[in-house]
């Protein structure tokens, strides 16, 4: 896990002004890589890395790595964890290796099989730059998901790209401005942090993107998609029984969790009361017998600690409380809003937070969580209310003309998840359409057609839902869960997102997804075998922090960053401190907006915002 920072220069050749730039990308991203840092350069082509040293921690392994002839430079950041199979295919092919790192393997992959082949074979975590001397081209990728993030931007002389985009801000006479159109996505609950910047000029790179930049331009690709892999015909046609695809998903999750705990590092699991962290803790006790586990311990409102802890006693684990205040939160929420450079609409960003500087402070550089789970085993009650969409009462289905199903089935597919934004008439539907995300509210239809042959209608929609959120809402927390364990130097890792897990996952049926009212039925069926049953079955709660943390702040909008950004009244302003006053989510957004604008375009600190927050709930009482 690492950060990484380049300059590609379209015409003229690098300068003494790009070197200079590295060293301050570099320094941005500093936290995500503490261990060793290193850069190299060609004619057209500057590179600069910080390392956090996991998988062969030595010097041998650091970055930018070249080929043994150095024709190929890689830049990397993740971990391709079947890089030992990889390895074993390179080596009957030929090749030699002087590290034990998977970094090595993937370079040699890159320059023996070339980008298009080899990048669909990785399966982990990744985003890299690599440079192919033999013809002068460089590729960006992305791992299919976008676990790992890259942010890019074309100058018109230059190409910059680096992990995040306080790197780029940080190169010299990049203008500094927000995008007020990406406000507004994000303050209308649009999915955006992944592949979405807030800054003008800077872009992110998509999930499974895959960049060729040459002296010919930029070449956007993708290298994998649900819509391009999905083969509804195993859906369809799929009579496994329930024993058997129990015995699948067992055998795989365990394949998988032994992958994620390789690392010549001290290793822990992110534990709270579910199911999803709680199976994970449990496989990866096998591998790493000695590992613990974290549980966040908020001290306002309710606290998974006592459900976690009964977890990690029928593991045999030795779990630890994060205990987070009201003052911590206070520190902690304009920190998270920085790293992640976007409002942190969630108030558990600070709990997430707190859990990796302990587990900094503990000696923990890895930690594993169970991010994925949800959406590809159908764990969120809006999938399964999506059904009811599309069960129309028996009896009135049984007198409704042909012509009048055809015209509801036509209504539904434009809008067919219960979470859909414009459901209430055509017109409100293009409204959204055409204002807010083109791309990802159309990608609803999209997926709901590639699935065509599922039936009934309700179990068609159900996995669609699935698929979208893939795409929508598990993109904020994987964007969410990078930038805030990185910012304490902690790599997080995700082992429900393994190719042979999101393959097997995408290709279950309804049935084993969500029956007789119990979502994720296949996969709390496994869990029986290693979780106490409480657990399993109890109402799902997700990672919650109290409202009672920002009560109060609203005040704080009166700053007027984000007034003047939107080009609020006085009225409107008064409008909407009200409503944050009320309403926790909006309050985290507005609030969390606000302080973002003043650490990125007022210079703000931190500590003052802190202060800010402080005196502002103290007014409030």
């Amino acid at each position: 896990m690492c950060g990484i920072a380049g300059v590609w220069r379209k015409r003229d050749p690098i300068g003494a002004g790009d070197l200079s730039d590295i060293a301050h990308m570099m320094q941005a991203l500093a936290h995500r890589g503490p261990d060793d840092h290193d850069s190299w350069n060609s004619a057209r082509l500057a590179l600069g890395h910080r390392r956090l040293a996991i998988i062969d921690p030595s010097p041998a392994a650091r970055e930018p790595m070249l080929t043994t002839d150095g024709q190929g430079v890689l830049c990397y950041n993740g971990e391709v964890y079947n890089y030992r199979s990889l390895r074993k295919s390179l080596e009957a092919e030929g090749l030699g290796f002087r590290t034990v790192s998977d970094t090595e393997v993937v370079l040699q992959a890159l320059h023996h099989w070339g980008a298009e082949k080899a990048v669909p074979l990785f399966d982990g975590m990744f985003a890299f730059a690599y440079f192919d001397q033999r013809d002068g081209a460089l590729w960006l990728a992305r791992d299919r998901l976008g676990i790992k993030p890259m942010s890019v931007a074309d100058t018109g002389e230059r190409l910059l790209f680096a992990s995040e985009d306080k790197a780029i801000l940080a190169c010299q006479d990049f203008p500094r401005r927000v995008d007020a159109r990406e406000i507004t996505l994000r303050l209308a609950w649009q999915s955006r942090d992944s592949s979405y910047s807030i800054f003008e000029g800077i872009e992110r790179l998509p999930p499974a993107g895959l960049w060729k930049i040459s002296d010919g331009g930029i070449e956007k690709r993708r290298f994998w998609h649900v819509l391009d892999v999905l083969e509804t015909s195993r859906i369809v046609n799929d009579r496994t029984s329930d024993a058997g695809q129990l015995a699948a998903l067992q055998a795989l999750l365990e394949e998988s969790v032994e992958l994620h705990c390789i690392a010549d590092a001290s290793l822990a699991t992110a534990c709270s009361g579910g199911v999803d962290s709680g199976l994970i803790t449990a496989l990866a006790k096998r591998y790493r017998p000695e590992m613990h586990g974290y549980v966040v311990d908020p001290k306002l409102g309710r606290s998974e600690a006592e459900s976690a802890e009964r977890t990690g006693r029928h593991v045999g684990i030795d779990l630890r409380r994060v205990p987070v205040d009201r003052n911590q939160f206070f520190e902690l929420w304009p920190r998270a809003v920085w790293h992640l450079e976007s409002d942190g609409w969630h108030a558990s960003i600070a709990g997430l937070l707190a859990l990796a500087d302990q587990c900094r402070a503990d000696g923990v550089k890895v930690l594993l969580t169970g991010e994925g789970s949800d959406e590809l085993f159908g764990g969120y009650k809006w999938q399964a209310s999506t059904m009811r969409l599309w069960r129309p009462p028996w009896l009135r289905h049984l007198f409704r003309s042909k012509s009048a199903r055809e015209r509801k089935f036509a209504q539904l597919r434009r809008a067919p998840f219960r979470n859909s934004i414009g459901r209430g008439s055509p017109w409100d539907r293009n409204i959204v359409l055409r204002a807010l995300s083109p791309e990802l509210n159309f990608l609803q239809t999209k997926l709901f057609d590639r699935l065509d042959g599922v039936s009934p209608d309700s179990d068609r929609a159900f996995l669609a839902s699935c698929f979208y959120d893939l795409y929508s809402h598990l993109q904020d927390l994987l964007h969410r869960h990078d930038r805030l364990s990185m910012a304490a130097s902690v790599e997080l890792r995700v082992p429900f997102l393994e190719n042979r897990l999101i393959d097997f996952a995408m290709h279950l049926p309804r049935r084993h997804k969500y029956r007789n009212r119990t979502s994720k039925w296949l996969l709390k069926k496994v869990a029986e075998r290693h979780l106490p049953r409480e657990n399993i079955y109890a109402a799902k709660n997700g990672f919650e922090m109290s409202g009672a943390f920002s009560a109060g702040t609203q005040g704080l909008l009166r700053g007027g960053f984000l007034r003047d950004a939107m080009k609020w009244s006085a009225s409107e302003l008064d409008d909407l401190i009200d409503l944050a006053k009320s309403q926790e989510p909006s309050r985290l957004r507005l609030v969390g907006m606000e302080m973002l604008l003043r650490l990125y375009m007022g210079s703000e600190t931190m500590g003052n915002l802190t202060e800010a927050l402080h005196a502002e709930f103290s007014g409030a009482k």
